[in-house]
């Protein structure tokens, strides 16, 4: 939860949108009536699936905001994600052509290796208390993101489906909440008061704004799919709003600088037009950027991307790294086995902060150098198969678009993970990362599969003709 610094709240207002008079009445209809019609999708579609799990938190928070029912209740919302997810996998497992193929991959045994070295660490541990607290609250996403959510993904179609499904989805959860006056600003960020000195999350929504924003701004499905296409410019507006009024400045900042990547990745650019069409849609992008900041924020948020604010928050995170690697350097026997999951509140100076929010740092110090080694191992297998994926459809260009989402996404959550994550609330980074595993092992069998078939017709038609040869 977030404890804000100050207490002065202001309505957000963005956009027409606001201009109706929203009845809370109607707010809490259609919030509720979306969660329940994602849900009941979810149950029938693994792309709707993945998709609520992808929006779960910003969600949870809308649905905070609309009804008493969920406030009052305050993990309803993940309970009934959890249910209908589980309940459509099992569907989706039944229905896929050998469904583990690809799902015990080296990059999954490395994630259970990871996390298990994290609890079996809790024996040595300084902060045994604060560790065990941070992973029993994480358990449950850790079945839903690790052990459950890459059976969603099959193919590369089923990922095409996932990306539309989850801006249509991501884009209504943020207008949802962009129309609610019950989301206030407060110190720059944006959330709803859950008790007299607790408020929601504001980086789930950034989070979520920024992931949006990549997808309208690389996502392709052809220029005859008006629908989609206006999706794509209805998100890219309400994820960047969205993200700039949490006050998540990383977000929007990877989002933006990732989108720029990406593109080239996106669009093949085939001649000199290409190359100048692709150019202006990059030059076009930072100036929009930069409108809609200005739209949407006032002074409070303004004065959150200050040249002197932005250097202190990264002289915290420089700090807590020096912490974590000042008592890993002084005992040696955490070179080997670590300093403990969550050891970073006993070593730090920073009594205020729960963790180092670096999360890959936390790996190599807490978790020990021979576990660091093989979860680097694991990041470059999936850098690997990234790159052998994009070699295999770099001529398609929907499926080359879809890739590039997915690129950035799991770029994406590289950065966030070492600017705000830590290991047991890392669920959104390792899903990307086994989808990427599971889609290029699927692939490449399937691949194999419909080689061999063609070459077994081709040698029962030559069988076939050499048989009609020795008749006649």
């Amino acid at each position: 939860m977030y404890c804000p610094a100050r207490a002065s709240f202001h309505v957000v207002q963005l956009f027409p949108l606001n201009l109706i008079a929203w009845k809370p009445e109607m707010i809490e209809v259609l919030t509720v009536g979306i969660f329940i019609a994602a849900c009941v999708m979810a149950l029938l579609s693994p792309a709707w699936g993945l998709a609520l799990v992808s929006v779960m938190f910003t969600l949870e928070q809308a649905l905070q905001a609309a009804s008493s029912m969920f406030l009052n209740q305050l993990s309803l919302a993940n309970i009934c994600v959890a249910a209908a997810v589980g309940i459509g996998a099992l569907r989706a497992i039944s229905k896929q052509h050998r469904p583990l193929l690809g799902y015990f991959t080296f990059e999954w045994i490395v994630t259970i290796v990871v996390f298990t070295w994290s609890c079996i660490s809790l024996i040595w541990t300084p902060s045994f208390k604060s560790g065990s607290e941070l992973i029993s609250a994480g358990i449950p996403y850790f079945v839903l993101y690790v052990i459950v959510s890459p059976f969603l993904i099959d193919g590369i179609d089923s990922l095409n489906n996932f990306f539309r499904v989850f801006l249509i989805l991501g884009s209504a959860v943020i207008i949802l909440i962009l129309v609610n006056p019950t989301f206030t600003v407060t110190s720059g960020r944006l959330g709803i008061n859950l008790g007299a000195t607790l408020r929601t999350n504001p980086l789930a929504m950034g989070e979520l704004g920024g992931s949006i924003l990549l997808v309208s701004a690389l996502f392709r499905i052809g220029a005859k799919s008006i629908f989609i296409n206006i999706i794509r410019v209805v998100g890219f507006f309400c994820g960047t709003a969205i993200a700039l009024q949490s006050g998540s400045r990383g977000q929007i900042l990877f989002a933006v600088l990732l989108a720029f990547i990406f593109y080239p990745v996106s669009v093949r650019v085939k001649n000199l037009f290409s190359f100048l069409a692709t150019s202006l849609g990059l030059i076009v992008l930072l100036p929009i950027t930069l409108w809609v900041a200005q739209v949407v924020l006032g002074d409070v948020g303004l004065r959150r991307w200050d040249a002197d604010v932005i250097a202190g928050g990264t002289e915290v995170r420089i700090a807590n790294i020096m912490d974590l690697l000042g008592g890993f350097v002084t005992n040696p026997a955490a070179w080997l086995v670590g300093l403990g999951f969550n050891a970073f509140t006993s070593i730090s100076t920073a009594g205020s902060e729960p963790y180092s929010h670096v999360m890959f740092i936390d790996i190599f110090a807490e978790l020990g150098i021979p576990l660091f080694i093989l979860f680097s191992i694991s990041m470059y297998t999936t850098a690997r198969s990234s790159i052998w994926l994009f070699r295999r459809f770099r001529d398609e260009p929907t499926q080359r678009a879809t890739l590039a989402v997915l690129f950035s996404f799991f770029s994406y959550q590289i950065l966030l993970m070492n600017k705000q994550g830590y290991l047991w609330a890392a669920g959104s980074f390792f899903v990307v990362v086994l989808i990427l595993s599971r889609l290029k092992f699927r692939t490449e069998e399937s691949d194999f599969e419909l080689e061999m078939s063609d070459h077994n017709l081709n040698t029962t038609a030559e069988n076939q003709e050499t048989h009609l040869v020795k008749l006649s």
